[in-house]
């Protein structure tokens, strides 16, 4: 695979990189060992993105217009700030295997790094500002729309569907062990109703968001820690930034682990969730409408509940979405993810008050 792409010196080896959940990644190296040119290639997984041409028409116009906006305003080291997609021999951005898998690559980004879990707020407050400006860089990319690369992502109704549907076939015999949880995410999504009903989500702004905005999906400057590139841009789509927001403060406002099982670390760490907010209305200040504002507070307790949906979702149905490393580790992750939803409903009143306060203070 790593001889498929164009343009590259001698291969010399691979190995696997990262930690994310859907597509299996490779850091290959080409040239002299002393100083390799380096390059990451990745097999899609083509379950959950059915569509690879349609995702890579997309990951193209992204790239190319981001690319555009740095050479316009002058922003220098260019070729580290956004990601940048390397052909195969032939000129296609999808090389195809023996097994039918459908590959790409991308040119590495060199003296970068990313973090699975907030050093503290500084660092908080600087991932949210670089997925703020992701949002504001794309908000005026000219048409055609962009492919639903997952169609009904963030649909929480539909998602809830598949949940009961998992619960009631029972194909893996896992009902009996999530009927606490299942109960708990029902009253959850009680709390979450009186303050983001569907139809008031519905209502928002149709913008082009990133849709899984988290630490990992933002590359970091390894010498200075200055954010560099977001990068997993599979489901950048038309959606609600409140999808955006509301994965920032589920995975950067609570310092226990995702599948963290000792429920009682799992909380919302408020000096977390202001840098969060702070870094994110410091962007999108001027983007935002009044009415994404108003209801900016009730994005993480959305999207967590969302997330805790899916992995259980997933449990019950075998674990063939996201990756596990042990027997069990979506009920793990389903089960903090409840509990964390369940803190925030709790600090719903103290997350609205930061949010209105920060706006208030940075004026329009």
């Amino acid at each position: 695979m790593a001889r498929a792409f164009a343009g590259a010196a001698p291969y010399l080896d691979a190995e696997r990189h990262g930690s994310g959940h859907i597509h299996q990644t490779w850091v290959a190296r080409y040239g002299q060992p002393a100083a390799p040119q380096r390059r990451l290639l990745q097999r899609l997984n083509t379950v959950v993105f059915s569509d690879p041409e349609g995702l890579m028409q997309n990951l193209r116009r992204v790239t190319r217009h981001i690319q555009d906006k740095l050479q316009a305003s002058g922003i220098s080291d260019r070729q580290r700030r956004s990601l940048r997609l390397v052909p195969t021999r032939s000129g296609a951005w999808l090389h195809a295997d023996s097994q039918g898998g459908s590959w790409r690559a991308f040119d590495f980004v060199e003296g970068s790094h990313s973090v699975d879990k907030v050093a503290g707020p500084e660092q908080a407050l600087l991932a949210a500002r670089a997925f703020g400006e992701f949002a504001v860089q794309l908000a005026d990319l000219p048409g055609p729309r962009l492919c639903d690369t997952i169609p009904h992502f963030h649909d929480l109704d539909l998602r809830l569907d598949a949940f009961e549907r998992g619960v009631r076939e029972d194909r893996h015999g896992h009902s009996a062990r999530t009927e606490r949880e299942a109960q708990r995410l029902r009253v959850a999504l009680e709390g979450l109703a009186g303050q983001l009903s569907a139809a008031r989500f519905a209502a928002l702004p149709r913008r082009i968001a990133h849709h899984d905005c988290k630490l990992n999906n933002l590359l970091l400057d390894t010498r200075s820690g200055e954010a560099l590139c977001v990068i997993d841009l599979d489901t950048v789509m038309e959606g609600s930034l409140l999808s955006d927001f509301g994965g920032l403060v589920r995975t950067a406002s609570c310092r226990a682990a995702e599948d963290e099982r000792d429920q009682d670390r799992i909380d919302v760490d408020m000096e977390l969730f202001e840098a969060i907010a702070r870094g994110y209305l410091d962007a999108t200040r001027d983007l935002l409408s009044a009415e994404e504002r108003d209801v900016l507070h009730a994005a993480g307790t959305f999207h967590t509940l969302l997330d805790a949906t899916r992995f259980l979702t997933d449990h019950l149905e075998g674990d063939v979405y996201y990756q596990i490393q042990r027997e069990g580790q979506n009920l793990d992750r389903a089960r903090a993810q409840l509990r964390l939803a369940e803190r925030m409903l709790e600090r719903s009143g103290e997350m609205a008050a930061t949010i209105e306060r920060l706006f208030r203070r940075g004026g329009r």
